[in-house]
């Protein structure tokens, strides 16, 4: 393997591709000695690719929601690339730190240079997040990242496919409850795999529950079983909710006998940082027909009742994972990505970026399934332990 050495800058921010340990800012921070500085910096990859986006200034009490775009820039002439490792970290005191991943990110290799400026409506450079007011029915997080430092990898020999140029959108909502002004700012790696040694290709799967509903004052659990169409194994899982979930659960589904496992082997109490389990080689097989039963354990304690409607008030119950192998080939998707035929490459991205196969309609194990409960507040998950995330090193 060898090393890539090269910067290539972008308005307000730097890529640094790996090799490089120094991070050039866009914003001068020496007329501002009362600033808390808490931005961060990640030592770059032995190969790959380091973004690390604007440090913004966030005022004492204040919550921001701050979106960056940013570009992946290639190494010479390469085109298709495989990774199987992502970092990410984040100022002290951050919210989230979402990657997210749309149609618009492969235009540029395609179609020429800020060519997804048409589609996204934003060029490179730090924004509200509302100024890309169609960006959450556009793109999906790739590395969703609740937690300050957060590590996703891939099993030995399990690689996903990636393209450069690529455009990603970096989402940092960032809450100071401090009484002094903060710079603060994330940093992403995406670390490569030599293409010889990718033998499975992963791909990811991101569902929601779109129709919940709990009514004023009500406590409910709202679930979907994930069924597979083919024999898989999950590297990956995790789920994302907001702050009237008690807990969030998942628990194996198994298709021979119909039935949803009573005990769950996933559990988050923390909806702000939820745990992401790895699972290595020969861990975690699902046989065609088989899946996962997802649920959102609900109360309503605000008691306006509960809906999904896409924003931070509202509520979401998304289960999240990366499976292998992915429904299509690594030979397939070189083919794929080298004819320049951006329909085909369009369907390669929904082939790889899939809600569930499936829903089986099965009943959960879980008490208020089909009705609200409004006695005292019940501890769904009081019997279960905190799931802690993990590595595979």
């Amino acid at each position: 393997m060898h090393a890539i050495n090269r910067f290539a800058i972008t308005p307000l921010l730097m890529l640094v591709a790996s090799g490089g340990g120094v991070l050039l800012w866009g914003c001068d921070t020496s007329e501002s000695p009362e600033l808390l500085d808490l931005t961060v910096q990640l030592e770059p990859p032995a190969w790959g690719y380091q973004i690390a986006t604007e440090p913004v200034r966030v005022e004492p009490f204040d919550e921001v929601t701050k979106c960056s775009v940013v570009r992946v820039e290639p190494e010479g002439d390469e085109l298709d690339v495989w990774v199987n490792r992502f970092e990410t970290l984040s100022s002290e005191s951050t919210h989230h730190m979402n990657v997210l991943l749309g149609q618009f990110s492969f235009l540029d290799a395609f179609l020429g240079e800020d060519a997804f400026e048409n589609q996204l409506g934003i060029g490179l450079g730090t924004f509200d997040c509302e100024d890309l007011d169609n960006l959450m029915a556009t793109a999906v997080p790739i590395v969703p990242s609740q937690r300050a430092s957060q590590l996703v990898t891939m099993p030995d020999g399990v690689g996903i496919p990636m393209v450069a140029p690529l455009v990603l959108v970096m989402e940092h909502h960032y809450l100071n409850l401090r009484d002094e002004p903060a710079l603060i700012n994330a940093a992403l790696n995406v670390e490569r795999v030599d293409p010889a040694e990718v033998e499975q290709v992963a791909g990811f799967i991101f569902d929601d529950i779109l129709d919940l509903e709990v009514p004023a004052g009500g406590q409910q659990v709202m679930s979907r079983t994930c069924g597979m169409n083919r024999d898989v194994e999950f590297a990956v899982v995790s789920t994302h909710t907001h702050q009237r979930t008690d807990c969030a659960t998942l628990n194996r589904y198994t298709a021979a006998t119909d039935e949803v496992a009573a005990s769950p082997f996933f559990v988050n109490k923390t909806w702000e940082t939820p745990p992401i389990l790895h699972f290595g080689r020969d861990t975690f097989a699902l046989s065609a027909g088989d899946g996962v039963h997802w649920a959102c354990h609900y109360r309503d304690w605000r008691g306006d009742g509960i809906v999904n409607d896409g924003t931070a008030g509202g509520e979401m119950c998304v289960f999240a994972a990366v499976a292998y192998p992915a429904p299509r080939t690594k030979e397939d998707i070189v083919e794929t990505l080298s004819s320049g035929d951006l329909l085909a490459i369009y369907g390669l991205v929904d082939d790889l970026m899939s809600s569930c196969d499936e829903h089986p309609e099965v009943p959960g194990p879980w008490a208020h399934s089909e009705e609200a409960f409004f006695g005292d507040p019940l501890e769904a998950c009081a019997d279960f332990d905190q799931t802690e995330s993990n590595t595979l090193e």
